[in-house]
């Protein structure tokens, strides 16, 4: 009976140790994977890691590296020249140091905690204390469940300090409110969830510019498409600013002011294809005295075939990760000619292209543009040429433009031409009565040949080229002098 007791009380003091040894193995697995998945960015790489592993806990330090190669490469290209700086810019490197509290019972049920911050340089930390205090510049708390995903809350402190002295000696000033934001992750990051957010950032420069944005806040959810694509993604993201202004000496009295904006991506997929969804927007577009909101710029592709995708993606990393190219050393053609072949492989499963609305106010109305294209049914062997592809081109659109709109344009582009002739000359009553007189021809023959309609001082068309044939407002168009 005494050595089943003991038995009884050994078994968890062995079984503790034995299973945080183990999720401690699976944790630094997980790691491993992620660091790995970093090897397809060109422009980020892991330049020194060390993991020390024991029972209970372990300690990470990772260096990544940014645009390194880039930089290598245009240093090198200034040697050859014999140009080469005597302190040249070194690349921007990044240290993160991660404690690692292994599970089964930490914070939680969990496999593990981690807790990580940016460790600057050491010639850094007296200035970054100045405006950091004792906080890190950014931290992450981390918890891995034991299935393998996990929650990561991420934050970076409010600050506020002052601009490096410009060479006219004029100072500025920058106040950053934080940030926070939670990412939830399967095991292999293989779907993601994230919401954040950024209250405030004011920047002044000393010489009148001024920078104020409020309200940041995003969101959104991802998975991966292919498995042998870690970073390529398909989901919705949400962006929302809730107000960004900008004034200063260089506008001419014509501060810029957006409220409510708003930009989403959507990227639904079914089966082999995936269709991509963009939207931007603002309530306020406020110029000077002048407001252009509601402004919206809405544009699609639809039905691109993932694993076309897939290549083409590739060929731009591995296009970005040239630094010959990147420097102006490389042959560009070569690099174009690596795209075009899945680019061209892309048209051949008939995606389309949308400008669903471009579209925005002005004190004479409403101006709104739409347009669509597709080539649909192109062979393989039909991609390089430009005629069959001009004979399958199926396009449409249609536009709204306020007449008054297009006087003004035409008034101040005149006004300029006169301007960049004699500085001091202005417009003149009849001159600008001419511009009138011009317009109102124009539009007269236009409707008359049923290529606008003019409906409470809106030009309205609508247009399309089918089977080699362009129409507008369902009439072949015929160009004047034909």
């Amino acid at each position: 009976m005494k050595k089943s007791w003991i038995a009884v009380i050994a078994l968890p003091v062995i079984a503790y140790p034995a299973a945080s040894w183990y999720l401690g193995k699976q944790v630094q697995s997980t790691l491993d994977t992620q660091y790995a998945q970093l090897e397809s960015l060109p422009y980020l790489k892991v330049v020194e890691r060390q993991y020390e592993r024991g029972v209970f806990s372990a300690h990470e330090t990772v260096t990544l590296e940014v645009l390194g190669d880039m930089m290598r490469a245009m240093h090198k290209t200034a040697a050859d020249a014999g140009d080469a700086p005597t302190n040249p810019a070194q690349p921007l490197r990044l240290s993160f140091r991660s404690e690692i509290r292994h599970g089964p019972w930490a914070d939680g049920l969990a496999a593990a905690v981690i807790d990580s911050e940016l460790v600057l340089p050491e010639a850094a930390r007296a200035e970054a204390a100045k405006v950091f205090g004792d906080q890190p510049p950014l931290h992450a708390h981390t918890v891995i469940r034991l299935d393998g995903g996990g929650v990561s809350d991420v934050s970076s402190p409010a600050f506020a300090a002052p601009l490096p002295v410009a060479e006219d000696g004029h100072t500025g000033q920058i106040a950053w409110e934080g940030f926070t934001a939670s990412v939830d992750f399967d095991a292999g990051m293989t779907r993601y969830t994230m919401q954040g957010g950024a209250p405030k950032l004011e920047v002044e420069d000393g010489k009148g510019v001024h920078l104020v944005m409020t309200g940041l806040h995003m969101r959104g959810e991802q998975r991966r498409l292919l498995e042998d694509e870690p970073l390529l993604y398909a989901g919705t993201q949400r962006f929302t600013l809730e107000r960004m202004a900008v004034s200063g000496p260089e506008l001419e009295g014509e501060p810029v002011e957006l409220k409510q904006l708003e930009y989403t991506v959507d990227m639904p997929a079914q089966g082999d294809y995936l269709d991509l969804q963009a939207k931007m927007s603002a309530q306020v577009f406020q110029v000077g005295a002048r407001n252009f909101g509601p402004a919206h710029y809405d544009f699609s592709m639809n039905h691109l075939h993932v694993r076309t995708v897939a290549k083409l993606y590739r060929a731009l990393m591995d296009m970005y990760g040239d630094p010959a190219l990147l420097t102006g050393q490389g042959n560009p053609q070569v690099a174009m000619a690596a795209l075009a072949e899945p680019a061209m492989a892309l048209l051949a499963h008939d995606p389309e292209l949308r400008l669903d609305r471009l579209s925005f106010n002005t004190p004479q109305g409403e101006a709104h543009i739409q347009a669509r294209a597709q080539l649909p049914g192109i062979a393989p062997e039909e991609v390089g040429n430009p005629m069959i592809l001009l004979g399958k081109l199926d396009a449409s659109g249609a536009l709204t433009l306020p007449e008054a709109m297009m006087r003004e344009m035409m008034v101040e582009r005149t006004r300029k031409q006169i301007a960049a002739m004699d500085p001091q000359a202005e417009l003149s009553d009849d001159q600008v009565a001419m511009i009138d007189a011009r317009l109102e021809a124009q539009l007269q023959q236009a409707a008359s040949e049923g290529y606008v309609t003019r409906d409470k001082g809106l030009i309205k068309s609508e247009f399309a080229f089918r089977n080699g044939q362009l129409t507008v407002n369902g009439k072949p168009f015929k160009p004047r002098g034909r």
